[in-house]
């Protein structure tokens, strides 16, 4: 008898469910119980997957935009002394020495720059290991405090285990998720990590305000909000994710939205007043003209709108099915994609969807409308909708917006198939399990991928083969372990096959792209150091002087070989390339002079040189020197 009443009890808790109003759970005030008391098995879980995944990484050297705000940084290895500076400063300005507007908007990342000079404060020295175990348990709590978010907000949902939850199966899909690897294992990434985390505080702090009224939460809400802005700028999208999660899981009535709503305001006009008053006020008609801080640059506005769109459904792609992976969606990675093409027009019509789901379940609450909404307010700011973010996508753009799908594949999995058939509870825990260890394996063996900037390069270029930059990085990193290789000859020559096949591809894809065409430099110049062949030398050199006469290398090379007796062969090399500047419209043509007048040191008495001579004074307006030349080249034979 106890058996069956057992099972009646079950088929009757299961009809429960099913008849419950749809917008029931937002009855009765989101704190419950202690979270550590009931769920400590999940935190000491969540520490511990963080450090599974990603300890491979600590022993890793620094990578990338590492060199910005750490070892590059004048103000990081300050220390202690560098904070103030670091605070009252352009995030850019402790590498460059000088603010530089390179991005629309500038930026202003303070906190977790400051993380970084505490570090080096501490240890007097660059440390990565620390760095890197630092990322890793800022990851975990990252994890934590979202499912101490989502205990509240999912508060009158009632799994048959907590392990089986929306909030757990939400936090561990998070946690393990692939795309998360960039900002995790890249140490610089800690300003994603911070800004998610303090977010999610303050979201926590508004929901503990809205039970009880209590100054302290508020308070709490508005700093760890304020601390999310000083990590990165995404933390403001959080201005709308808290009151609508507050209406979404509640009966709070308007006034408390309103008064939660006031203060994050004030700390945003605060933010905002700092921001400005340190990084600039955002010129959003500033005109950057280097690709690789503005990629849709040259494009008509329906090629940019259909790559954005590309963009925005590969995002969603990613999220499902996290393969393949990229650090680099620099151009043209991402290809140009008019609106009105396959992939823009899929991804259109599917953000058009979800914008219609969430509104529809406005009203009533939908679960599903709110994912949607915290999916698009948390991607709106790196969707280059708003504002150009100075590349087409990175993965760590959706390190926010990818806790929305989590929450919305765990609704599904563990509450709408527990709805839909009895067993539905057990098929939603396998997928649920099942997708956590595929994330965690996947997200496991990307780690390596970070180890050295050889390695991190050869994995992008295998993905991003239509990258001028990934290409370019590929063959610096190439071209750095040359410089200390004690290989052979042979193999060094091998080495430098390596770069200039990167570097080509490269200008292939930018033709004028200059780190591509200073490594193309770099090559023909270690060639000819080891074979001193001048003609192999001046035949490679005048295609990448005609694309970047402006690479500062090529003058220092030129000025080293003036005492090594080559003239016999620079001469005619110089004037041919000074006649070919000389044909160019643009800037280029200003470099003609120089070359010219590396050939007239050599020969004075050359009347094509003269000529030419004549003809390029004449151009930049000189004209007492260009008859100067004039009459020199017509007394010559």
């Amino acid at each position: 008898m106890a058996k069956n009443k057992s099972i009646s009890d079950k088929i009757t808790a299961d009809v429960h469910v099913k008849k419950a109003p749809e917008n029931s759970h937002t009855q009765g005030t989101f704190y419950r119980e202690g979270f550590l008391k009931k769920y400590w098995p999940a935190v000491l879980l969540f520490f511990a997957a963080s450090w599974g995944i990603y300890q491979a990484c600590i022993p890793y050297n620094y990578v990338l935009d590492d060199k910005i705000v750490i070892t590059d940084n004048e103000y990081t290895k300050k220390g202690f002394a560098g904070i103030w500076d670091i605070m009252t400063t352009e995030s850019f300005e402790g590498y460059f020495g000088e603010k530089k507007d390179l991005v629309q908007g500038n930026r202003y990342r303070p906190l977790s720059i400051v993380t970084f000079a505490v570090e080096y404060g501490i240890q007097d020295k660059l440390n990565p290991r620390v760095s890197h175990i630092i990322n890793i348990i800022l990851y975990g709590l990252t994890a934590v405090i979202l499912m101490m978010v989502l205990t509240l907000l999912f508060r009158n949902f009632k799994p048959r285990h907590w392990l089986l939850g929306v909030p757990f199966v939400a936090s561990l899909l998070f946690l393990a998720h692939p795309v998360h690897v960039e900002a995790v294992a890249n140490i610089k990434g800690r300003d994603e990590i911070m800004s998610m985390l303090f977010s999610l505080w303050a979201l926590y702090a508004a929901l503990r305000y809205t039970d009880q009224r209590e100054k302290k939460w508020i308070l709490t809400s508005a700093l760890t909000y304020f601390l999310g802005l000083l990590s990165k700028e995404n933390a403001i999208t959080f201005l709308a994710v808290i009151p609508f999660s507050i209406y979404f899981f509640s009966e709070a009535r308007g006034n408390v939205i309103k008064k939660i709503l006031l203060w994050l305001g004030i700390t945003t006009v605060i933010y905002m007043m700092l921001r400005f008053n340190t990084a600039g006020v955002p010129k959003f008609n500033q005109q950057i003209t280097d690709l690789m801080n503005n990629p849709f640059l040259g494009m008509t506005p329906v090629e940019k709108m259909g790559t954005i769109m590309y963009t925005l459904g590969k995002y969603v792609a990613l999220l499902v099915w996290p393969h393949p992976l990229s650090h680099d969606y620099y151009p043209y990675a991402i290809p140009k994609s008019p609106l009105f093409s396959l992939i823009p027009m899929i991804s259109l019509v599917g953000y058009t969807l979800l914008a219609g789901v969430a509104i529809k379940g406005w009203k009533q609450k939908s679960v599903y409308s709110y994912t949607i909404l915290f999916y698009l307010a948390t991607l709106s700011i790196v969707s280059n909708l708003v504002i150009n973010v100075g590349t087409f996508m990175n993965e760590r753009f959706i390190f926010m917006a990818s806790a929305g799908f989590c929450v919305a594949v765990a609704y599904f999995l563990s509450h709408h198939l527990y709805q839909w058939f009895r067993g539905g509870w057990i098929l939603g825990a396998l997928i649920a399990f099942g997708a956590a260890v595929g994330y965690g394996a996947k997200s496991y063996v990307r780690v390596p991928v970070w180890e050295s900037a050889l390695t991190l390069n050869k994995a992008a270029v295998a993905v991003s083969s239509g990258s001028a930059r990934a290409n370019s990085f590929m063959s610096t990193a190439i071209f750095e372990d040359y410089k200390v290789s004690r290989a052979s000859k042979e193999e060094k020559k091998n080495m430098l096959n390596q770069v200039e096949y990167y570097a080509s591809k490269a200008i292939e894809i930018v033709p004028d792209y200059n780190n591509a065409n200073l490594m193309l430099v770099g090559v023909v110049s270690e060639r000819f150091k080891m074979d001193r062949d001048i003609y192999a030398y001046t035949r490679d050199m005048k295609p990448i002087i005609l694309r970047r006469p402006d690479i500062s290398f090529i003058k220092d090379f030129s000025e080293y070989l003036k005492d090594f007796g080559y003239d016999e062969g620079l001469f005619p090399f110089y004037v041919d390339v000074g006649k070919e500047l000389l044909k160019f419209t643009d800037k280029r043509r200003d470099w003609a002079l120089m070359y010219l007048n590396y050939a007239y040191h050599i020969n004075k008495k050359d009347k094509e040189l003269n000529e030419a001579l004549a003809l390029a004074y004449e151009l930049k307006g000189n004209t007492a020197q260009a008859n100067a030349f004039r009459a020199a080249a017509e007394n010559l034979q």
